[in-house]
């Protein structure tokens, strides 16, 4: 009972994690596009012939934007991820090796491992279009592996194929190179076990789902636009991918590599292997190599495309720990624990909260950006520019959210277009940064009005904000630049000049120049507008006090 309860407060962590981020996630890239789709058959059928063959997820994505609420389709992605976590987890216990049990220690180990060790973390588990192609269906192919392994010590009567073979579908169904892998490892089951019913089901559901996927029109036509991957000879295909994609794509899972050596070791020293156990470790193993050479047959492998390869690893280690926790050997069970722990825990602890931190702010970005909209609408204007999202620091760039743009956004919210310029900082909340109002007159026209002490903190950058009001861009471009010569109070100086042109916020002018030290140590900062031959303007301001707005 005792480890009934810590195993759902396991769950319940994992749950409650990936849903505080969740819930500040806005709508992004794709979403609007099949969101555009609607509720429409026919518009799924049209995009079935003419661009992707995973007709499966498409139906959910449209489904989920259209239906349900911002909050509630999280809610649902959280609940899916925290779902893959727990088939990822009691899949040894599934297949009814001995003595394997399902610990709320493997499920907190598989959790913060498929974290860190994301190859597009943003992409793959919380942007909601890559979030249905990537951990939706990871999480089908892992839920269907779980039942076909139950199955394997139980009758297989009518209602158990009929859930054997959909569930075989939608496994199938999922991505191009995870759904070949599926069939294989069902083929595998097939011939190694004796209760075949339920694989069999289960094999011809995926060989068909694995088909409308992989055959689909929409994929064949989409792969005529890559015109110079095309051209390639066989030879080429190889060698781009064997040794310039797939080296890279292995290489982001090194943190389930160090945890899968620890493990295996500690299987040896600590319990007695067990060759069941070990043989499909073994198999979803080389099912996680076989998702990523697949990829030779791909015109284009971004990294969330890893995701798949990652997940079956972590079924094959799910294997490997399986049991290990069940040992007697207490003591040497504490060292595995701690060790293995002690490392996730340096990765993931900053993972964590940088990712949440930076999705927060790219949340209030957000609505500062959809505020633009509607404000240039209101305005009658067609045609809108806004600022890109800025992502904070970040454990790993790739976590970040779908940084590409789609022109559905534009009937979503209804104008003709919308063009984004690129933002050096993070225009969440500017207000609330510390600052100076300073009122300064910098060149004929322009009034620098409040200066900021921007700081993302130990992991981040700080920089000077500069609130200008006037075309100081027009003197940026004549060859003028601001100096800023910032003076500390134990004797050091740093030179920050900018000729940064403004953007446009939420109806306010902002530069900015790097600053890299300590804001509160600063004696006086000395900025003015110059030009090579002629000094425009010069100011010093002594002793500044930034204070934060209420």
């Amino acid at each position: 009972m005792t480890k009934r309860i810590s195993f759902g407060l396991a769950l319940a962590f994992v749950f409650i994690a990936v849903l505080i981020p969740s819930l500040h996630v806005p709508m992004q890239s794709d979403d609007f596009a099949y969101y555009s789709l609607g509720l429409s058959l026919d518009a799924q059928i049209v995009h079935y012939m003419g661009w992707s063959g995973r007709i499966v997820t498409n139906f959910i994505s449209s489904y989920l934007l259209n239906v349900l609420p911002h909050f509630a389709y999280e809610t649902v992605n959280a609940a899916v991820f925290t779902l893959l976590v727990l088939f990822v987890s009691i899949m040894p216990s599934s297949l009814g090796v001995e003595k394997s049990k399902t610990s709320s220690l493997a499920l907190l180990i598989i959790f913060s491992l498929y974290w860190i060790a994301n190859p597009a973390l943003g992409e793959t588990s919380f942007w909601i279009v890559g979030s249905t192609n990537y951990l939706w269906t990871s999480m089908f192919v892992c839920g269907y592996f779980v039942f076909i392994f139950r199955m394997l010590s139980r009758c297989c009567g009518p209602k158990e194929s009929f859930y054997a073979t959909i569930l075989g579908f939608l496994a199938g169904c999922s991505n191009e190179n995870t759904s070949v892998v599926v069939v294989l490892i069902t083929i595998f089951i097939v011939l190694a076990e004796k209760n075949k019913r339920a694989s069999l089901y289960g094999l011809a559901g995926s060989i068909v789902g694995a088909a409308v996927l992989i055959l689909s029109p929409g994929n064949k036509s989409r792969s005529n636009s890559f015109v110079e991957w095309k051209s390639l000879s066989f030879v080429e295909k190889f060698d781009l991918h064997f040794y310039d994609r797939f080296p890279a794509i292995m290489s982001t899972y090194w943190q389930v590599y160090l945890v899968f050596v620890i493990s295996i070791l500690a299987v040896l020293f600590i319990s007695k292997p067990n060759k069941k156990q070990l043989l499909y470790a073994m198999v979803f193993f080389v099912g996680a190599v076989l998702a990523n050479a697949a990829f030779l047959a791909s015109p284009y492998v971004p990294a969330r495309a890893g995701n798949g390869a990652l997940v079956l690893m972590l079924v094959s280690l799910s294997f490997v720990v399986s049991g290990l926790l069940e040992s007697a050997e207490k003591l040497k069970k504490l060292i595995y624990v701690v060790t293995v722990s002690c490392f996730i825990l340096i990765y993931f602890v900053p993972s964590y909260y940088l990712f949440s931190s930076a999705v927060s702010n790219v949340w209030a970005q957000n609505k500062i950006k959809e505020s633009m909209i509607f404000d240039a609408k209101s305005n009658g204007l067609k045609h809108v520019e806004v600022p890109n999202y800025y992502f904070t620091k970040l454990l790993k760039p790739s976590d970040s959210l779908a940084s590409f743009d789609n022109s559905a956004i534009n009937l979503y919210y209804g104008v003709e277009d919308i063009k984004y310029f690129p933002v050096g900082f993070n225009y969440a909340n500017i207000e609330k940064n510390p600052k100076i109002d300073v009122d300064l007159q910098v060149a004929n026209g322009v009034t620098m009005n409040s200066i900021y002490a921007y700081d993302e903190g130990v992991f981040g950058k700080s920089k000077l904000l500069f609130k200008v009001s006037g075309d100081i861009n027009s003197y940026f471009a004549s060859g003028a630049a601001m100096y800023v010569h910032v003076f500390m109070r134990d004797g050091t100086y740093v030179n920050r000049d900018t000729a940064s042109p403004t953007i446009r916020i939420d109806g306010a002018a902002y530069t900015f120049a790097e600053l890299g030290v300590d804001y509160r140590q600063i004696d006086r900062i000395e900025l003015g507008i110059y030009k090579s031959t002629q000094m425009l303007s010069s100011f010093v301001i002594k002793d500044p006090e930034f204070s934060v707005s209420d």
